[in-house]
């Protein structure tokens, strides 16, 4: 599965982005990151489904940018802190990891 992933905003405005494949990442990384995936159920999520103006004038929050891969699956989702669904939160939390991890990595 191809990941990118990108996230900015907040009261620091930290730009981060993660892009990976779990064929040639660490096991365990690809792993927990393929259960995070399916647990969450983000390939049937829809971008109608989320509220754009949730986060209207809020400084602090931050917004992402999700395009996996996986076969035939296929989406990309633009979300924030506010409108995420919970379901794909601990995703968001863990790719959000990777990015400052390949960050600080250079």
């Amino acid at each position: 599965m191809q990941i990118d992933f990108a996230s900015s905003g907040g009261f620091a405005n930290l730009q981060l982005a993660f892009r990976g494949d779990t064929e040639t990442m660490p096991e365990n990384q690809a792993q927990e990151l393929e259960r995070l995936v399916e647990s969450s159920g983000v390939f049937e999520v829809q971008q109608d489904d989320f509220n754009t103006n949730a986060a209207i004038g809020r400084a602090d929050v931050i917004s992402y940018r999700l395009t996996l891969s996986d076969g035939p699956r296929r989406t990309t989702l633009w979300m924030n802190d506010v409108n995420a669904p919970a379901s794909v939160r601990p995703l968001l939390s863990s790719l959000r990891k990777l990015a400052i991890e390949q960050k600080k990595s250079g």
